[in-house]
């Protein structure tokens, strides 16, 4: 083994005790995705707990009978996977009353003529009022209907339709919002950690002044930081299990596609999250802001990069630079495998994150090296001073 390889080995492993000995930065690790996770579901999932969601079921048809009778059926039918509909049949006035007041979040109404329109293979349609508060909401409460018009289309109308109508059945299920929530949260998790970690591994040089010991050692200060880089990558993966677990258990689902894609994707983003984390550390030089920076930029990313909001807010230029950014690739996979089940852009995506994970596995040691060098307490006092000169 070559001096490098054992200089790299030592320092992976030295790092990994040193953080068995700091439960608090793994504790950190662990809770802030969690606790992420939790918010948000609080916020954005309120319909995936509780019995089911109430739901007005508004009947004007005045000759109800088999096509009538029976999607009222399917409507009432149980759901093995939340959001579940809890329909309430009840007049078109007091459905309008709860729903303005915020008492009932989905209305579905089954118009006048909807049997004869059915019985005589006519068009036809139902009226859904969806309580628009964010879209996250919205998308959550027309899932499970749209799945419901679907089971009554292949029990009822499949046979008897004389339209060609070329139709993919839905799985048994469709992927609840927040379990795919779960899922990008746990690239945040990486992110974060790695980031997190790899700074935080460079300012404790720097806070136990032990700096030295890296640069006078006669060992390679390159094989050194990616030793640091290694071992964040290994801690960046204590969270996700946790988090798609009790993703598992709060939504009764396991996402959709294959561990070792995901592996394959997320390690060399670990890999670049690191190196950022290399640079940051040795231009902060204090850990008390790796925390905010790490998690403000994993947030970001995964609110563009993940889709939680238009890329528009941020101006046409960030979206054209997010095209290129690796987050975006790593997200554009795992979001098809997990959402549409296949591998369409993998061998692209999986290529332009490998391909940032080994530059920045170069150039980081070599520029936090540099930074480190540069003494920039001494250079802002100085620069104060100058100031003050008259």
């Amino acid at each position: 083994m070559s001096q490098s390889l054992r200089t790299m080995k030592s320092c992976f492993i030295k790092e990994l005790r040193v953080l068995r000995r700091t439960p608090q930065k793994i504790v950190l690790v662990i809770l802030l995705p969690i606790m992420f996770f939790l918010g948000f579901s609080m916020l954005m999932g309120g319909v995936y707990f509780g019995e089911g969601v109430t739901t007005a079921l508004v009947v004007d048809e005045q000759n109800p009978g088999y096509y009538t009778n029976g999607f009222i059926e399917i409507l009432g039918q149980y759901d093995e996977i939340p959001p579940r509909l809890n329909p309430i049949t009840m007049d078109a006035a007091t459905a309008d009353t709860l729903f303005q007041n915020g008492e009932i979040l989905l209305v579905i109404t089954i118009p006048d003529g909807f049997e004869h329109a059915l019985t005589n293979n006519l068009t036809t349609s139902i009226d859904i009022q969806v309580a628009n508060i964010h879209e996250d909401l919205t998308k959550n409460l027309r899932m499970p209907v749209i799945r419901k018009v679907d089971l009554f289309y292949q029990e009822y109308l499949l046979n008897d339709s004389l339209v060609d109508f070329e139709m993919e059945n839905l799985r048994a299920f469709t992927p609840p919002r927040l379990a795919f929530m779960a899922w990008t949260i746990s690239i945040y998790a990486v992110m974060v950690s790695a980031m997190y970690i790899a700074g935080s591994t460079v300012t404790q040089e720097f806070e136990q002044k032990t700096l030295d010991e890296i640069t006078l050692s006669g060992r390679s200060p390159h094989a050194i930081y990616v030793g640091k880089m290694l071992s964040s990558v290994v801690v960046s993966f204590i969270a996700p299990p946790i988090i798609l677990f009790l993703s598992y258990l709060l939504f009764g689902v396991w996402p959709n596609g294959d561990v070792f894609v995901y592996l394959a994707l997320t390690i060399p983003l670990a890999l670049f999250c690191a190196g950022i984390g290399i640079i940051a550390g040795s231009v902060f030089r204090n850990a008390v802001f790796i925390v905010p920076v790490a998690a403000l930029v994993g947030i970001f990313y995964w609110i563009t990069g993940g889709g939680i909001a238009p890329l528009e807010l941020l101006g046409v230029s960030f979206g054209a630079f997010n095209e290129y950014l690796p987050i975006s690739n790593v997200y554009r996979s795992l979001i098809r495998m997990f959402v549409e089940g296949n591998y369409s852009s993998l061998s692209l995506d999986l290529g332009v994150i490998s391909l940032f994970a080994i530059i920045f596995t170069i150039i980081s040691p070599v520029l936090a090296d540099k930074i480190t060098q540069v003494d920039l307490s001494r250079q802002i006092q100085d620069m104060k001073n100058r100031r003050k000169k008259p």
